[in-house]
């Protein structure tokens, strides 16, 4: 009888670890205007059908981009798969992403609103999103140094 309660507990304690989780991330919450943003939706440990916010405003450059990935360490089984979107301000303000929905067995997951400010850019400055995992690895980019001109001098002699 103990061995089956200890079963019992391990499992439920398994279970409630593999908690499904939907959220958003975005790369800046301000951006100059002329630049683009990306926003990504993550699920992890569950599945269900994604609905993706209008992006009223926005002018989607690339997406829905899709990924997914799951793998099984010593029992533990991990599932999540990812939407990305990347996104052109079509004028200056604030705007508001509107939540994402995933509708699952047991109802309906929304991720928050997010407010994004989107500047003036008169001077035509150019960002790119930060990407979290490009920064993992130390000397991804080797250091360029522009060559030094040196003056030559007369030798006498």
């Amino acid at each position: 009888m103990r061995c089956c309660i200890f079963f019992v507990l391990l499992f439920a304690a398994k279970l409630s670890a593999q908690k499904l989780e939907f959220n958003v991330t975005v790369s800046s919450d301000t951006l100059l205007l002329g630049n683009y943003l990306e926003v990504k939706f993550e699920i992890n440990n569950g599945k269900g059908q994604f609905v993706p916010p209008d992006f009223a405003g926005w002018n989607v450059v690339s997406g829905p981009n899709s990924s997914s990935s799951f793998s099984i360490i010593n029992g533990d089984v991990k599932q999540s798969s990812s939407y990305s979107y990347y996104l052109e301000a079509g004028f200056e303000g604030v705007y508001i992403i509107n939540p994402a929905q995933l509708e699952t067995e047991d109802g309906v997951l929304k991720t928050p609103s997010i407010q994004i400010i989107v500047l003036p850019n008169p001077e035509g400055i150019r960002q790119h999103p930060k990407n979290r995992e490009e920064s993992k690895y130390f000397m991804d980019e080797a250091p360029v140094k522009s060559p030094v001109k040196k003056k030559r001098q007369p030798v006498k002699m």
